[in-house]
């Protein structure tokens, strides 16, 4: 799965999580939204929610059966204090490979 991919998955998964209303606010997803960290635009159960919703979204469309799990993403991610969609499609791209 390439990164592009990657992105589009993340902001599928943002839109149809504001449309049950789990995300309150509506927002343009781009590559340097803060999902989680200092100016998340997430909050906890919005976070885990949209993880586990990219991860469903994820797997159905790599047929392979995944896991994003928050300690491999920030070891992949340990030299930045935030988690934003570029480095979460990173990390996708990385272990759908």
């Amino acid at each position: 799965m390439t990164n592009q991919e990657a992105l589009s998955i993340i902001g599928q998964s943002v839109k149809s999580l504001v449309a049950s209303g789990v995300i309150d606010t509506e927002f343009d997803l781009q590559p340097d939204t803060v999902l989680l960290g200092t100016g998340a635009v997430l909050d906890s159960i919005g976070i885990i929610t949209l993880l586990s919703d990219v991860e469903e979204k994820v797997s159905d469309a790599s047929g392979q059966e995944l896991y994003l799990v928050l300690g491999d993403i920030h070891d992949f991610n340990e030299d930045k204090q935030n988690l934003t969609a570029a480095t979460l499609a990173g990390y996708i791209e990385k272990i759908t490979a």
